[in-house]
């Protein structure tokens, strides 16, 4: 029985529906799965051949080897798409278990054990332990029953394995938000323990321990603003997780985990300052629609969407901050004004939601400092109201432990205060930024880009040598590195414009 034909048969009539509806809403390619669905017969005790499968989808008698081998293709494809159901109602088989006592308690022993045998083939091929250790448990039982003690045992055992299973995944879980609870602290952020953590999980027979312990280690990194994330050999690791996640896109992770998105976000912060516009836009705009399958989010702040605007906005502020010249609104491109205008609509659509503010300060802090990148890109009466909201945030919210958010708030207030001419608020924003950051650990370009802004502002209020000496040490730091190409472009375009006498070889030295 092919195993597309048995999960139709597991299926309830819930399930079902929401798995048809789901292939029926795809693209015209899924006319043959959504023909192979309503062909194959839901009844458990009716087994079809693969041939007369086959003739009721495409409407001929198969013609040999050739075309079966389409038929099992496009059988193997249908169950793929299951993983819709994986992601969703992960719990999709478990509606057979009740089925099994039931059978049980009618006298149907037989069926009870055709159904359990089922239901363990499924379940083990989608890595959905809960329903394979409790149909193990029934068979295990029966087999006692039967006065088979080594059937028993043998059941038993693999219950045992599969605690082992959970509980590592719990492992995971539990060491990614310890860590997550600290993040930004020095003595937390250890590198080589959290690698060594994981390292027995990387190559495990479990896919989803494999894939959740090698994506853990890629979001960690990132969290830990770890120069290891960058690194090319990082990069072709995230995209074999994504291969992979393609490859086994039925397996069963825990009901609310962000796979897909959380890698596809990674990604992209890799890669942001390497793509152009277009494709940072394209590739933002695909985590949005990779979110549409999570239904969960539906319940919850759509952490994919602030994540896209959040990556659109540091790759425009990054590319467009021209905002110090006098004439920054006539040199930016119009593409580049409609795409801000956007991003400022949909940022002030989600922070007018009560459930964020009140619920998700973080976020919503996060959010605000998006919003106040967005605002750094406008007129000055906008780089003035930047400023102003990110000096009330750090008042209002100065007991909410939101370190990660820290430099980029500064680095907003110091960019706000350098366009509006304003050198004491750069001066009081740096010092803040420094005693707030003692002991902690910053993003190395944000930190960059404030020291540089901070000299170019000491600069232009004292016209010393030293704060050339000092900037000249920034642009030093960035030469030869990919990952700062746009931010030594940045301080450059800077340095040029206000004609700050940093040396010319030093500029163009790559």
């Amino acid at each position: 029985m092919l195993l597309i034909e048995k999960v139709v048969k597991l299926l309830d009539d819930f399930h079902f529906g929401i798995f048809r509806e789901h292939v029926k809403n795809l693209s015209i390619r899924s006319y043959y799965p959504l023909a192979l669905l309503d062909v194959i017969d839901r009844d458990m005790e009716k087994e079809q051949e693969s041939e007369k499968l086959f003739k009721a989808v495409y409407g001929d008698e198969p013609e040999g080897e050739k075309d079966m081998k389409k038929f099992f293709q496009l059988a193997h494809h249908t169950f793929k798409l299951t993983g819709f159901l994986a992601r969703n109602y992960p719990d999709y088989l478990q509606n057979n278990i009740t089925r099994i006592q039931h059978l049980v308690n009618t006298g149907r022993l037989d069926a009870a054990t055709r159904l359990a045998e089922m239901v363990l083939d499924v379940s083990g091929k989608i890595e959905d332990f809960d329903s394979e250790m409790k149909v193990l448990r029934f068979l295990a039982q029966r087999e006692g029953y039967l006065e088979s003690s080594k059937g028993a045992l043998s059941y038993y055992e693999r219950i045992g394995e599969l605690l082992k299973l959970k509980q590592i995944i719990n492992d995971i879980n539990f060491f990614v938000y310890r860590k997550l609870k600290d993040k930004g602290k020095e003595e937390v952020n250890n590198v080589p323990e959290t690698l060594a953590f994981f390292e027995n999980y990387k190559s495990h027979q479990s896919q989803v321990i494999q894939l959740l312990s090698r994506l853990s280690i890629c979001h960690l990194l990132f969290m830990f603003r770890d120069a290891s994330f960058y690194t090319e050999e990082n990069f072709r690791e995230m995209e074999s997780i994504e291969e992979a996640l393609e490859k086994y896109d039925y397996i069963i992770f825990p009901h609310l985990h962000n796979i897909r998105t959380k890698l596809t976000f990674l990604k992209l912060n890799f890669s942001a300052r390497q793509l152009s516009t277009e494709k940072v836009l394209d590739e933002a705009t695909a985590i949005i629609e990779q979110s549409e399958d999570d239904l969960f989010w539906n319940s919850f702040i759509n952490l994919p969407e602030i994540n896209s605007i959040a990556i659109q906005t540091s790759h425009l502020v990054t590319n467009y901050f021209t905002s110090y010249r006098e004439d920054h609104l006539e040199i930016l491109p119009d593409e580049t004004k409609t795409r801000v205008r956007f991003l400022k609509n949909k940022c002030t659509a989600l922070l007018e939601n009560k459930m964020l503010k009140e619920e998700y300060v973080v976020k919503y802090i996060n959010l605000t400092t998006i919003y106040s990148g967005l605002l750094l890109l406008g007129s000055k009466e906008e780089i003035a109201e930047s400023y102003d909201l990110l000096e009330n945030l750090l008042l209002f919210y100065q007991q909410v432990p939101f370190h990660a958010y820290i430099d980029p708030i500064y680095l907003n207030l110091i960019l706000a205060g350098f366009c509006l001419k304003d050198f004491e608020k750069v001066e009081r924003s740096y010092r803040r930024y420094k005693k707030s950051t003692t002991g902690k650990v910053v993003n190395p370009e944000n930190d960059l880009v404030l020291h540089g802004f901070y000299y170019a502002s000491k600069w232009l209020e004292t016209q010393r040598d030293q704060y050339v000496k000092k900037l000249s040490a920034v642009i030093e730091q960035t030469s030869g590195k990919t990952n700062l190409i746009t931010t030594r472009k940045l301080l450059t375009d800077v340095i040029q414009y206000f004609e700050i006498p940093v040396s010319l070889a030093l500029l163009e030295n790559n």
